[in-house]
């Protein structure tokens, strides 16, 4: 009996474990302490390796103990006895360094300029996640003069400023969401008279704007008397709180209704309560501190560089090449992903030098101009693609990304620093120039203007190649010449 017990008690744990709740569909990764990773110890039915050795026969490639930090179970128990589990360091590696890039995601590509504008660039995909929150100083901010002397200018309608009231019910306890909800129950008079009054103030709008019209190309100028016997046959706006909680816009007029109350309490004079918004840390209104989704200046300008290798040169089609005015860009490598550097904005840099005679070629610290979802069906190579097999698409389609190589001086390391034992000269000489030899290292549009002057340079090498190497009939004659001569001096002989 006293098993049967502990077997139940057991279930009832494994069916509200996080493991068994989550949604199968949602891959989840799981750390564990460095202590408990050398052992294996991962809280799960059997320890896992501390390596990445998923199996006796397959070599490690990380063999010391502990080098298994993040890991993605998929079944805890399977028929044969095992535990099915897979290793997710890149993933997790993946968001921390696009985290330290500060760059949000559109949802489309842009043609490649370095500003901010009234399209893509600065729309608010509302598909990767909640509307960017932001709150102003009312001590800085004129609100009567919305939306004209705000941070964002025209596109402040894409952002909100109303501070979120509605407390973190996700965070109560039982006890405490229950006494929530009879505090809610309790105002339903009130929220009843809310929506009356808002349908009354509807209805009120529509006999205006009705009136108004009522006589074409006039406007019909109303006394007291007559406005109050129009209002007088208006119909009764009793509320049904049966239909109203069935119509599409129940949730949005009730939550509306919630945080107008609390912002009420809040703001009254005798309050002792303050604001905890459920949503994250509020956006700086001088585009200073930025949590949500980054603008465009803070990516640009404000966000701390990181550093990436060019590994190749991308040639570009003859549209791209005609909007940038480029003919050739590089391949970086940077947060374990790759991305794109159009040469406009390479500034000098050049592809890694694979001899090692120059290492610290090809290394230079970069920020992300612009980042979008790619969610074209990939191109299946049938060279490389066995037959019978088809291409697996993400669901999500590709993190693509446009950077930007810093002009300028880097920093001088600090030292004792890896960079610094590295390289000390680092911060004397940029690693990523071309060196003291080429004129247009380190102007802002070197790379671009190597590419200016194509005609006259072909023109030039081909009149050098000319006069270095003569052609045909001036062989020939070169040649009789040395022949005569050679005869001439024989005779004379």
């Amino acid at each position: 009996m006293a098993s049967a017990n502990q077997a139940s008690t057991l279930s009832r744990l494994l069916q509200r474990a996080r493991i068994s709740t989550h949604d199968p569909a949602i891959t989840q990764v799981y750390a564990t302490p460095t202590a408990f990773a050398v052992r294996g110890e991962w809280g799960f039915k059997r320890p896992l390796p501390s390596s990445w050795q998923t199996s006796p026969d397959t070599p490690a490639s990380a063999p010391f103990p502990g080098a298994l930090r993040y890991a993605s179970v998929h079944s805890i128990d399977t028929k044969q006895g095992i535990t099915d589990w897979k290793e997710a360091e890149g993933d997790t590696l993946f968001r921390k360094r696009w985290q330290e890039a500060g760059a949000r995601l559109s949802d489309g590509e842009r043609r490649d300029t370095l500003g901010t504008g009234m399209n893509i660039d600065d729309d608010v995909n509302t598909t990767l996640g909640p509307r960017p929150r932001t709150t102003f100083d009312p001590a800085t901010l004129a609100k009567d003069a919305l939306p004209h002397n705000v941070v964002w200018g025209a596109n402040h309608s894409r952002f909100t400023d109303v501070r979120d009231m509605l407390p973190n019910y996700n965070a109560m306890s039982e006890r405490e969401f229950r006494a929530y909800l009879e505090k809610v129950r309790r105002s339903r008079n009130t929220f009843r008279q809310a929506l009356r009054a808002q349908r009354r103030a509807a209805a009120e709008n529509a006999l205006a704007s009705k009136l108004a019209r009522a006589a074409p190309g006039e406007q019909r100028a109303l006394s007291a008397e007559q406005w109050n016997a129009e209002l007088a046959r208006l119909p009764d706006t009793s509320v049904d709180m049966w239909a109203a909680a069935r119509s599409p816009h129940a949730a949005q007029s009730a939550a509306s209704f919630l945080q107008q109350h609390s912002q009420t309490r809040v703001e009254s004079p005798k309050s002792d309560s303050v604001a905890a918004p459920t949503n994250a840390a509020p956006l700086h209104p001088l585009r200073g501190l930025q949590y949500a989704q980054p603008d465009s200046v803070y990516t640009y300008l404000l966000n701390e560089p990181s550093r990436g290798r060019a590994v190749h040169r991308t040639e570009q089609n003859r549209r791209n090449r005609y909007f940038i005015g480029a003919g050739a860009g590089l391949a970086v490598a940077t947060g374990g992903r790759i991305g794109h550097v159009p040469l406009q904005h390479r500034h000098g840099l050049d592809v890694l030098d694979y001899t090692r005679a120059r290492p610290e070629r090809g290394t230079a610290p970069l920020r992300v101009l612009h980042a979008w979802i790619d969610q074209n069906e990939p191109t299946t190579n049938p060279r490389r693609t066995p037959s019978g097999t088809e291409a697996s698409e993400p669901e999500l389609g590709y993190v693509r990304s446009q950077l930007m190589v810093l002009r300028g001086r880097e920093d001088a390391p600090l030292p004792g620093t890896p960079r610094w034992i590295d390289n000390p000269e680092v911060g004397i000489k940029a690693p990523w120039a071309q060196g003291a030899e080429s004129r247009e290292s380190g102007k802002l549009f070197g790379a671009l203007a190597r590419t200016t002057r194509p005609q006259g340079n072909n023109n030039r090498r081909r009149n050098e190649r000319r006069r270095r190497e003569p052609t045909g009939a001036r062989k020939d004659v070169e040649m009789l010449d040395t022949i005569k001569s050679l005869l001439t001096s024989g005779e004379k002989q």
